[in-house]
């Protein structure tokens, strides 16, 4: 299992290359990049080349690119949302193209995966929401694809569920399309663990955060009230077998003692990992 980490870590500071290496000497094999600008200005074609230049000789270590959801990000304010599931036809092209491009990032260097959220918060699941997402996602599966990128979408906090989502994909048909659990947004859902199940099998990453139940906080796992070992063993059964990726942010301590934090946190994620793992070997 390999563990791994979101920029989302420093969200209010500028991406760059001693912060991506930062993060690779602290022992994170994966990195997913948050395209958020200013975080990570995607359309400045140099920053990208710069960051592309050097990813390219980290041996597979970035894992994925979070798609934009906003077109601007500032201190604890997200401007301009953007969602996939906007049945508005001029809001729906607008979140389409800001993802078509921060996916032009895999055209100068490979990446895997990339996750876009299934609309935003005030989204609602009425077909009309679930047709605009079908309509964008015909545009977006075949432009990743050719550029070698598989989409994932995220559940959160809105009205179409993780287990809804999973029913969503199924009867559309979308079967390159998979899920990115995200278990801080799980966290403030019904019976999570019951939904990781019925989506188990299009898992194919994850955002693994925390909180206390009642708003999205994306405190470092084991930090909120997150039934961790409940999740891990959910992932388990399911057969999931990819990346354990942190998305917590920094608390407002200096750089090198948020990625201290973070590395520990994983560490205990690692551990809880093992033991379900473990656990479910035996069962077999």
């Amino acid at each position: 299992m390999q563990p791994g980490i979101s920029t989302y870590l420093f969200i209010e500071d500028r991406l760059d290359l001693d912060r991506l290496a930062a993060l690779r000497r602290q022992g994170f094999q994966r990195v997913e990049i948050l395209a958020l600008r200013p975080h990570f200005d995607y359309r400045d074609r140099q920053l990208a080349r710069e960051l592309a230049a050097w990813l390219r000789d980290q041996e597979s270590f970035l894992h994925s690119v979070h798609l934009p959801h906003c077109l601007e990000f500032r201190p604890d304010r997200f401007l301009t949302p953007l969602s996939i599931a906007a049945t508005e036809p001029h809001r729906r092209t607008q979140a389409v193209d800001e993802a078509r491009r921060a996916l032009e990032f895999a055209e100068m260097v490979p990446f895997p995966l990339a996750v876009i959220h299934a609309g935003a918060l005030e989204d609602g699941y009425r077909p009309r929401h679930l047709d605009a997402i079908y309509q964008s996602l015909e545009i977006l599966v075949p432009f990743a694809g050719d550029r070698g990128v598989r989409l994932t979408l995220e559940n959160i906090p809105n009205r179409l569920s993780l287990g809804r989502l999973g029913r969503f994909l199924r009867e559309a048909g979308l079967a390159d399309v998979g899920i990115c659990f995200d278990a801080g947004h799980a966290h403030l859902e019904d019976d999570p663990s019951d939904q990781i199940a019925a989506v188990g099998e299009r898992i194919l990453t994850t955002h693994l955060h925390d909180n206390r139940g009642h708003r999205d906080e994306h405190l470092p796992p084991f930090a909120g009230t997150a039934p961790w070992r409940e999740f891990l063993q959910g992932l388990a059964n399911s057969g999931y077998d990819g990346c354990l990726l942190l998305e917590s942010r920094g608390q407002g301590t200096d750089f090198q003692t948020t990625l201290k934090s973070a590395r520990e946190a994983c560490g205990r994620l690692e551990d809880c990992w093992e033991a379900v793992s473990h656990a479910v070997a035996k069962e077999e």
